[in-house]
């Protein structure tokens, strides 16, 4: 089972939105997927509509992470609204991870993955926070690949520059076999300038580029904001929109089992 980190330093790229409307598409193929939210914001454990009411009782990343344990990631992990969708949710305590000072800190999620069975997920995700700290380390450390998440702006290129040279000094140094799996484009509008920036980042990078591209719509902060999945957003121009590049997404970006597809 491939475990995936979705990454950037650069906030504002919709990296949470991006995992959302891959749940999304997976909730929709009827495959099993399960989140950690790995951002103090917590932002995709309420898009997924869990709250502090809702999972009362609950483990959370913060809990999960608190001490070194191997094969415990299970025990965080809870149900969400969305049909298959499974969360290992965040609070803003979890904030304190990236404060603690001990050693081990940066190696407590990939011990409490260690032995889990995860057959009956076709992915696992890490949504990882916006910046360059112990939680996103620690994620990289756990992870099989990571997807890089930008939108194409002259501050999204330098973003991706910068999260690249955080996973080769993890892949180095602590995670030799972590690859990166795909960088992919959001937000995208069409207009001259992210049509340059577009053209850049594809010139630099190639092929790891993902050929699909999700564009700008006003229909993602509706199912955000409503805490849908987005393929269910009937009657929604934008939302279908949206939809049918989560579906390709997620057929292109190598996060899924074979044997789950």
């Amino acid at each position: 089972m491939k475990k995936t980190a979705i990454a950037n330093q650069k906030g504002g790229v919709a990296k949470t939105g991006t995992v959302l409307g891959l749940c999304s598409a997976c909730s929709t193929k009827g495959l099993g997927v399960l989140v950690v939210d790995l951002d103090p914001q917590a932002n995709l454990t309420s898009g997924l509509g869990v709250s502090l009411d809702n999972a009362t009782g609950a483990v959370t990343a913060n809990d999960l992470l608190l001490q070194y344990r191997e094969g415990t990631a299970l025990d965080a992990v809870i149900e969400t609204p969305w049909p298959g969708v499974d969360l290992i949710p965040a609070t803003l305590d979890l904030a304190n991870r990236d404060l603690d000072g001990a050693n081990d800190v940066m190696f407590r999620l990939r011990a409490a993955f260690d032995g889990c069975d995860l057959s009956k997920y076709a992915a696992v995700l890490f949504d990882c926070p916006p910046s360059v700290g112990r939680l996103m380390i620690g994620a990289l450390i756990a992870a099989d690949q990571v997807v890089y998440v930008t939108d194409a702006t002259k501050d999204g290129l330098l973003g991706i520059n910068n999260i690249q040279r955080s996973s080769s000094l993890v892949k180095k140094n602590l995670n030799p076999a972590l690859e990166v799996a795909k960088i992919v484009i959001t937000k995208r509008e069409n207009n001259n300038e992210q049509n340059f920036r577009e053209d850049e980042i594809r010139d630099v990078y190639g092929d790891l580029v993902a050929r699909t591209v999700i564009p700008k719509r006003a229909a993602w902060n509706d199912a955000h904001g409503m805490s849908k999945p987005i393929h269910t957003m009937a009657g929604n121009k934008g939302a279908l929109t949206l939809s049918v590049a989560f579906t390709d997404l997620l057929d292109e970006l190598p996060i899924v089992e074979k044997s789950h597809r």
